[in-house]
């Protein structure tokens, strides 16, 4: 997901309605607080040895107490005035920070929001960590395996067993 396209999606629903995120089936504070839009350009060397350069967007959320969920117009404008000013931000992965309770800091990802007892929902999920060299070596194996169901040697990229794999195809 990206904030244009969370935008897309929310532009859907009555700017009126309470915009709530769920951890974990639960509904975070109604006195959550929008902290931090952030764009970043990472560069990153992989466990197969390949350097990569990426952008991500992130929004952070604070926990809190709080009477009232914010309304779902005031995110959206929150979200537009900053795409305004950082442009960069709309169309690139987006994941969101957030602490339940403050504690534990935790990068989730967002699923598409729904309606939910009148109002506007969006559950966070975690993420998790990723083997790129091993991801990429998977996606090959169906387009080139797909009817063989065998894997190549290269899927055991940063597995137990790595004899198999040469020095350059992974695990560096």
């Amino acid at each position: 997901m990206t904030f244009a396209t969370l935008l897309s999606s929310l532009k859907t629903f009555d700017g009126a309605a309470a915009l709530t995120f769920e951890v974990d089936d639960r509904i975070i504070g109604a006195g959550y607080h929008v902290t931090e839009l952030r764009h970043s350009l990472s560069t990153g060397i992989d466990c197969g040895g390949n350097v990569e350069t990426w952008q991500e967007a992130r929004l952070q959320l604070l926990d809190g107490p709080g009477e009232t969920h914010m309304s779902l117009g005031k995110f959206r404008a929150i979200v537009e005035k900053s795409l305004d000013r950082l442009p960069e931000l709309a169309d690139v992965p987006l994941l969101v920070e957030f602490s339940p309770d403050n504690r534990g800091l935790k990068l989730m990802a967002l699923d598409a929001p729904f309606m939910k007892d009148g109002r506007v929902s969006v559950k966070l999920r975690d993420s998790r960590a990723l083997c790129k060299p091993a991801q990429k070596n998977r996606a090959l194996d169906v387009a080139t395996n797909a009817c063989s169901g065998a894997p190549s040697a290269a899927s055991a990229c940063c597995g137990s067993d790595t004899s198999a794999v040469s020095a350059s195809a992974c695990c560096a």
